[in-house]
């Protein structure tokens, strides 16, 4: 058996290296043929990774530009803010004088007497009256006793410069003709 049983070992052996170098020749194939050690396969890759550190950095920039349009909006609106508290108090401040203004015309011409005639304690305030300019030509003014209908004077005079000066009493009516407006002192 010794002679007969190694008569099959130069076979086995032959057999054994050929499949042995099938299996290496496959192997060394389908190393060759994996896409992913050719060149073309890294350059590829190289360019993925530019294109992906490109992307990162657009991103950076719209992240960094969305954060100062971010902080211009938020002081633009803080501006806004203060100019609009700022108008609001000038515009109270205005309203305040023009109610000043109002209240001082007002009385102003409640104590004034324009041409014409004026029953003391109803048409105008009892008082001492001065014209508010100078009297340039003639004119008249005079104190009368109320419902005579100007038949019982009690003073008159007929003036041709300076600031007449009248004192009324409630009770009395009073005519103003070319003196222009008295004004109550």
């Amino acid at each position: 058996m010794t002679n007969d049983s190694r008569a099959w070992l130069p076979a086995a052996v032959g057999t054994g290296g050929a499949v042995l170098g099938l299996v290496l020749g496959v192997l060394i194939a389908v190393a060759a043929l994996d896409p992913t050690h050719s060149d073309e396969y890294r350059s590829l890759q190289d360019q993925m990774a530019a294109e992906q550190s490109g992307a990162a950095a657009a991103q950076e920039q719209t992240r960094s530009e969305a954060e100062a349009a971010q902080a211009t909006a938020s002081s633009a609106a803080a501006s806004a803010s203060r100019y609009a508290a700022e108008i609001a108090q000038r515009e109270a401040a205005v309203g305040a004088r023009e109610q000043a203004v109002t209240a001082v015309e007002q009385q102003v011409a409640a104590t004034s007497i324009d041409e014409g005639t004026w029953t003391v304690g109803r048409d105008v305030e009892p008082g001492t009256y001065r014209t508010a300019e100078a009297v340039t030509g003639d004119c008249y003014w005079g104190i009368y006793r109320s419902g005579s209908n100007g038949d019982d004077i009690i003073e008159n005079d007929i003036v041709s410069g300076g600031f007449p000066t009248v004192t009324l009493s409630e009770g009395q009516d009073f005519k103003n003709n070319g003196c222009g407006t008295f004004i109550k002192q």
